[in-house]
């Protein structure tokens, strides 16, 4: 038999696996200063890869959009897309002897 709980958050008694009764009074947490400055740092770390710069500057456009009263319309990939550029092959030209950058 299940042992009976009570919800450290509202104090309603429960069998329910973990320590709260509902998901909602699991979901209220008070974050520490340290927990938000981890948080802080490692948003902006994720904001320096070109990742996080790329989400950034399209977020950006949707709200400037959106405070302007215009409607926002999504970019496909396809208007990203670029052409991959032909590489020549340099096997011919390559002398075995230019093993080292000193002989270049």
């Amino acid at each position: 038999m299940p042992i009976e709980k009570t919800c450290p958050r509202c104090g309603t008694t429960h069998r329910k696996r973990g320590e709260f009764c509902s998901r909602s009074c699991g979901n209220v947490r008070v974050h520490t200063e340290e927990d938000k400055q981890v948080r802080r740092e490692k948003l902006i770390e994720y904001h320096q890869t070109p990742e996080g710069a790329a989400t950034r500057s399209k977020s950006a456009k949707i709200t400037s959009a959106m405070r302007k009263g215009e409607e926002w319309t999504n970019i496909d990939a396809d208007e990203y897309a670029v052409g991959i550029p032909d590489v020549t092959d340099y096997a011919a030209e390559y002398d075995i002897t230019w093993h080292r950058a000193e002989k270049w």
